[in-house]
């Protein structure tokens, strides 16, 4: 019965905006899936499924600066990652992530930052040691997959726990390997 509703699914003409197929609640969930990772299939315009498996880069800061690179691995319906990068003094941060894609396009977030460039958490970036963040998966106007911070510009976000620190710009990342030009 789902593998019929998938098959319909992706047999569909492909629409200008994306497609969502979930398993019902009677099928079985495939052995080796973590509790709470029944996959969700979501489809791009085009009719491909999504996946969070790769390298991203973009925008907006959620470790340490805007080279930041997050590895993520779509597992199921979770996501599990880590965002490492370099301050300009050469010193690293890292961010574990783990999520769970929603039918809606969106990931539900929770990282936790494991080192943190010199500084004591909390201090030196302003940034919260532990947190939770949306991201919106989405498509650009040439077509490229990205996810998108769900705030807007000038918002602050709960990671930044500094009140006289800046938050930054929302994060976008990009698939390395489809990120637009510089």
């Amino acid at each position: 019965m789902v593998v019929t509703g998938l098959v319909t699914a992706c047999a569909a003409v492909p629409s200008a905006s994306p497609s969502v197929a979930e398993p019902s609640a009677s099928a079985p969930l495939q052995a080796g899936f973590p509790a709470g990772c029944a996959p969700v299939v979501l489809l791009s315009p085009s009719g491909e499924r999504v996946d969070m498996t790769g390298e991203w880069a973009g925008t907006g800061i959620l470790t340490i600066n805007e080279d930041e690179v997050a590895l993520l691995s779509e597992v199921g319906g979770c996501v599990y990652g880590s965002v490492t990068g370099l301050d300009g003094n050469g010193e690293e941060a890292v961010t574990n992530l783990s999520g769970r894609v929603r039918a809606d396009f969106t990931i539900q977030f929770e990282f936790v930052t494991v080192k943190q460039a010199g500084f004591a958490f909390g201090e030196g970036y302003g940034f919260a040691e532990y947190g939770a963040m949306v991201m919106i998966i989405e498509w650009d106007d040439d077509g490229r997959m990205r996810l998108r911070e769900d705030r807007e510009p000038g918002e602050r976000a709960s990671r930044c726990v500094q009140a006289n620190v800046g938050c930054p710009s929302p994060v976008i990342w990009y698939r390395t390997d489809d990120a637009p030009p510089s």
